[in-house]
């Protein structure tokens, strides 16, 4: 059998996967993404980046549910996670817990993502497939980011941008220079 095989059946070992987490204070919350591939591609994405923890906000899927766990190849079975129906309240929480919220949104006033010398503990949010993250979210965030678009598309799949701005955060917070 495959790794992946293995990995969809459960069959790793734990402490294989995810190397660095608890080296850096990552989590993930998901401000009502619907699409189960997205969410499921979300587990990918967070455990090669080293997300400890993803919240499913709002509406957002949560498995047992098939199409996550085919989309998260089971990594849904080794990431720790959990449904929030409050965002905000979460929100309020991890900011008492020392977190920094920073959103992955288009606005006026978002920085490109890798213009941003991330620090400490730190919480990415990310929206809606077509709506993106609330303007409430975005206004409790302590940062917003965004991907520059240099020419006719003006987005990029949720899962692919979520992913970059992880691994720019995480080298930031394993030390890599800007």
């Amino acid at each position: 059998m495959s790794f992946a095989q293995d990995l969809r059946k459960g069959k790793i070992d734990k402490t294989l996967l995810t190397p660095g987490v608890g080296e850096v204070d990552l989590v993930l919350l998901l401000d009502n993404v619907y699409d189960t591939f997205n969410v499921g591609g979300m587990y990918r994405v967070g455990d090669a980046s080293g997300v400890s923890y993803i919240y499913h906000c709002g509406q957002t899927p949560i498995s047992p549910n098939p199409k996550i766990k085919r989309a998260a190849v089971g990594l849904d079975d080794y990431i720790k996670h959990e449904s929030v129906p409050n965002i905000l309240d979460k929100i309020k929480e991890l900011k008492k817990a020392g977190y920094q919220i920073v959103s992955l949104e288009q606005t006026k006033n978002s920085q490109p993502y890798d213009k941003v010398p991330f620090s400490g503990k730190i919480a990415l949010v990310s929206g809606n497939e077509t709506f993106g993250v609330s303007e409430a979210v975005v206004e409790a965030s302590d940062i917003v980011v965004e991907l520059p678009m240099y020419v006719v598309n003006k987005s990029l799949n949720v899962v692919v941008a979520t992913g970059i701005v992880l691994y720019q955060i995480r080298r930031c917070l394993q030390g890599d220079t800007l």
